[in-house]
């Protein structure tokens, strides 16, 4: 019954042959779809080096990194002043009771 398919009728196991099974080419063909696939890695990669030159080189490249940078140290400064705030209450009330204890 291996690599048979099939089934019981009237208590008797009757076997069918499996169809030969070949894979379903569905769309483009894959030496197609590599190659459209390796030109959209080239231009995403010249896309990505451009940007960066231009960030870099341009007075609008620059203002934009250091709009970035100005809010992420905005941010970290935040985030400091919570942390203290947080820090200060949990911290609140052992200072309180050393002083009743005194």
């Amino acid at each position: 019954m291996t690599g048979m398919k099939g089934h019981f009728e009237k208590g008797v196991w009757v076997e069918e042959k499996i169809p030969d099974e070949k894979p379903e080419i569905k769309g483009e063909p894959i030496g197609d779809r590599i190659e459209k696939t390796q030109t959209e890695i080239s231009q995403t990669i010249g896309n990505v080096i451009s940007l960066t030159r231009d960030l870099f080189t341009t007075e609008e490249g620059r203002k934009h990194i250091q709009k970035k940078i100005d809010n992420a140290g905005t941010q970290l400064d935040s985030a400091i002043r919570d942390i203290m705030s947080q820090s200060e209450k949990a911290t609140k009330p052992e200072k309180e009771k050393k002083k009743e204890g005194k």
